[in-house]
């Protein structure tokens, strides 16, 4: 009897022992399936300016937005994002004309080495639509015709949807509610015809750490669209194609008080300082964060840099800009040269277990094959089609592991067997394997159980183990 309490007790111990192990395990990056899931950083860049490739790299972007087929060639150490334009929806006579442009599109582009469009640019704003009203029909409809199109002459560009703008909306329905509109994109079927979701989180006048709960319109607003993704069943990427903070222009001595290009920014407008310290600390928020965000490409470059009667003075899209009128860096650039940031790699999936009573205690000699338990899979932002492999840790001199399944997907359960024959007494640790893979890297986590096989005490056990 002092045995069955010691071992009792041991087994207590190594419950703790899993538990804590279980907790400290690190997460695990996210992934992609068929469709390689970018990182990387990058950054708008104005068309019909001159491009600076430089101090592309000496910010170490790894990406370039471009609006100009010109400037595709400017940045040979970048990857190349292009937005394809699309200002409203099409009249019906001209639909066909405009959907047959974009093959030809599809070919330039893919000759000048684009690595991914985005197709068109918020369109839950009428502003973006020419001035009609924001409808997810149509703007599936157009995403479906560019999708179409790009997989056909040019399969291995990836197709990122349009932006969101961050917005509850207004009541003359100019604007819509950027999560609505998502979910009527999802329900009309919109993640069939796109690689990657765009999104537009800027931080408002709200620091990046944000409580997007308590502060729904911040910078990890970003948050709540992902958990829509989720609950939808949405296995897509996020690009972010368009995040900062706007400057004040009075620090600068201007006034755009009232003026229109600014008045409805005027209440969001941070300093330089402060600008850059944001910007710094999203970069490392999301590196840390959100293994599900895909590139991030900071808006904008150098709209600061045209001429005014090309931009008006008072233009918010001038003063989202990192360089200063005369192309001097403000102190944003060098707080994104020094951000921490993840490596522009193609993320894993996030794997792990949850132990369902994976402890067995048996007699010496009556020891045979028994079911130790079973554990439930946890999988996130697995490659569509593509399971977790589940492989028991079999060696010499210890019980043969075996499971119920091979192969698992999230929330599935497996059962562990184990062949406890001709094991001498002793506490055994029994591990199985979960892997998944993405195209460059593997995830992959341990379910661990444990079984006790104690001296026999009951006389027919006794008998058996020859004693």
């Amino acid at each position: 009897m002092r045995f069955l309490r010691l071992a009792a007790s041991v087994l207590l111990c190594f419950v703790v022992l899993i538990a804590f192990w279980r907790a400290a395990e690190p997460a695990a990056f996210a992934v992609q399936g068929e469709v390689p899931r970018w990182g990387g950083y990058g950054i708008s860049v104005g068309p019909h300016l001159d491009s600076q490739p430089d101090l592309l790299n000496q910010m170490g972007m790894d990406w370039v937005k471009v609006y100009d087929t010109a400037q595709i060639g400017d940045y040979p150490d970048q990857r190349v994002l292009f937005r394809v334009e699309r200002d409203g929806y099409p009249p019906d006579w001209d639909l066909e004309a405009w959907t047959n442009g974009l093959y030809e599109l599809a070919r330039e582009l893919d000759q000048r080495g684009v690595d991914a469009v985005e197709i068109g640019n918020e369109p839950n704003l009428s502003q973006e639509w020419g001035g009609q009203k924001p409808d997810p029909a149509k703007y599936v409809d157009v995403l479906r015709r560019a999708y179409t199109a790009f997989k056909q002459e040019a399969p291995h560009i990836v197709v990122v949807a349009a932006g969101l703008a961050p917005t509850a909306g207004l009541p003359d329905g100019s604007a819509v509610d950027d999560l609505w509109f998502a979910q009527q994109m999802i329900n009309l079927g919109a993640q069939n015809y796109m690689d990657a979701w765009g999104y537009h989180p800027y931080g408002f006048n709200q620091p990046p750490e944000a409580d997007p709960h308590q502060q729904p319109f911040s910078f990890r607003r970003a948050e709540l669209f992902y958990d829509l993704l989720r609950r939808n069943g949405v296995n897509k990427q996020i690009w972010l194609t368009e995040f900062g903070w706007v400057r004040n222009p009075a620090e600068e001595g201007i006034n755009c008080t009232g003026d229109p290009n600014f008045k409805d920014f005027a209440w969001m407008a941070v300093d330089r300082d402060t600008q850059a310290a944001y910007t710094g600390r999203a970069l490392e928020f999301a590196a840390r964060n959100w293994r599900w965000a895909g590139p991030m490409f900071l808006w904008n470059l150098n709209w600061n840099l045209y001429d005014e009667s090309y931009e008006p003075l008072c233009s918010h899209l001038r003063w989202y800009g990192i360089l200063n009128r005369d192309g001097s860096p403000l102190p944003v650039v060098r707080a994104v040269q020094e951000a921490p940031r993840r490596p522009a790699i193609e993320f894993r999936p996030s794997v792990g277990a949850v132990s369902l009573r994976l402890m067995k205690s048996v007699e010496a000699g009556c020891a045979g094959i028994v079911q130790l338990g079973s554990f439930t899979v946890q999988a996130s932002d697995l490659p569509e089609g593509e399971k977790v492999s589940i492989e028991p840790a079999n060696a010499p001199g210890r019980p043969r592991v075996w499971t119920s399944h091979e192969e698992a997907e999230d929330g599935d359960e497996i059962g562990v067997f184990v062949d406890a024959r001709g094991m001498d007494p002793g506490l055994y640790l029994i591990a199985v394997n979960l892997r998944a893979s993405g195209t460059e890297r593997m995830s992959s986590s341990v379910a661990r159980g444990w079984l006790l096989i104690h001296h026999a005490t009951s006389p027919e056990c006794k008998a058996r183990d020859g004693g």
